[in-house]
């Protein structure tokens, strides 16, 4: 064994006299052609086989790095013991929960808690997380015996077969390398990432506010989502959390859109005026969400009105908003009249005011 590989080690040393014979004939070529070349001509000439003397010494170190790398990994008594206790020890996988979300409204930035959105986000993520901090325990409590192993077995330059004496530094760094990329690094503490960024409408980065919470920070959030009496969280600051994000969720975008699907007008009392708002049809206070189908567009006056109370038929899946059809001359209630091409909306002071449109 020590015989064979010091025949390799004999074609490392003939392979590296190559290089250099190869590079003195390379200076001694260059010597022979600057009594050819012009004066202008010498410089691009001597950048030339600087690189490619630059190049064949770049290729001799990575043949012997490789050549080194490939006896390590055969012969490293320290790397073929960590790679059996690495069969030994298996870790759980601990997923990442981190939790990014952009606002365009800036009272809503404002408003709105990295720690409230994480207890929003722990409604639905509840379970998750109790899984990835049970995770990240055992992992911990198994860590301890594996790191321990690994640490009495780190010594360095013990082969089952003779080690190179050229490059011993070179040879036992890429060893320690080769062991530390081989150690399992396994997630033994659990953590959230909350990032909130304002923006404008355009998607541009205006501000941003993050915070990390730890595996006890989740667990009281997780507690304080659990204290409920029926479908009602007993902690007020819980439910206020959750409303406040849910109210959120409302974009500058949804809120143009809900506008656009109403023709601009309150879908109560059918007026086009200056104070419009966007309503949830099922107030987030009965557990409404900010959804397409679940808002509407009303004025002031008429969303004060309306408070929190749920209207009639807002259960129903087929519940729609149809905002009121005014005529804009006379403020009268459209009606629907049937002509040659089908209905339309007129305006029931016909023929004094000859207003009409499609429906």
């Amino acid at each position: 064994m020590a015989r064979r590989f010091r025949k390799k080690e004999l074609k490392i040393l003939t392979f590296i006299f190559l290089i250099v014979l190869a590079i003195v004939a390379v200076v001694c070529m260059v010597k022979s052609l600057l009594t050819f070349v012009q004066e202008q001509d010498v410089a691009v000439l001597i950048f030339m086989v600087t690189a490619l003397i630059l190049m064949l010494v770049i290729i001799a170190v990575r043949w012997v790095v490789k050549r080194y790398e490939k006896h390590i990994l055969e012969h490293s008594i320290a790397i073929k013991n960590l790679k059996a206790i690495n069969e030994k020890y298996v870790f759980e996988e601990v997923p990442n929960l981190d939790f990014y979300n952009s606002y365009d409204n800036v009272n809503f930035y404002n408003d709105i808690s990295a720690q409230d959105y994480l207890t929003y986000q722990l409604v639905y993520k509840q379970a998750d997380a109790l899984r990835a901090i049970a995770a990240a325990k055992k992992n911990a409590e198994i860590f301890t015996n594996y790191h321990q192993e690994t640490a009495r077995i780190a010594v360095y330059g013990k082969y089952t077969a003779d080690e190179p004496v050229l490059f011993q530094k070179l040879y036992e760094k890429i060893e320690r390398k080769h062991f530390e990329e081989l150690l399992k690094k396994p997630k033994t503490a659990f953590q959230i990432l909350v990032v909130l960024r304002l923006t404008n409408i355009q998607g541009r980065l205006q501000a941003r506010k993050t915070q990390v919470f730890v595996a006890v920070e989740i667990l009281n959030i997780i507690n304080g989502l659990r204290q409920k009496q029926g479908d009602f969280y007993t902690d007020d600051s819980v439910w206020q959390a959750i409303c406040r994000v849910e109210r959120g969720r409302i974009t500058n975008k949804m809120r143009f859109a809900v506008y656009a699907r109403d023709h601009h007008r309150c879908c109560k009392c059918g007026r086009s005026t200056g104070d419009l708002e966007v309503d949830h049809i099922f107030p987030i206070s009965k557990g409404g969400k900010s959804t397409f189908d679940n808002l509407q567009t009303l004025c002031h006056n008429c969303n004060v009105r309306k408070g929190n109370t749920v209207e009639d038929g807002a259960l129903d899946p087929s519940y729609k908003r149809v905002p009121m059809a005014i005529c804009p001359k006379c403020n009268a209630k459209l009606i629907i009249k049937t002509g040659r091409y089908g209905k339309f909306y007129a305006c029931p002071h016909f023929p004094d005011c000859k207003y009409t449109r499609d429906i």
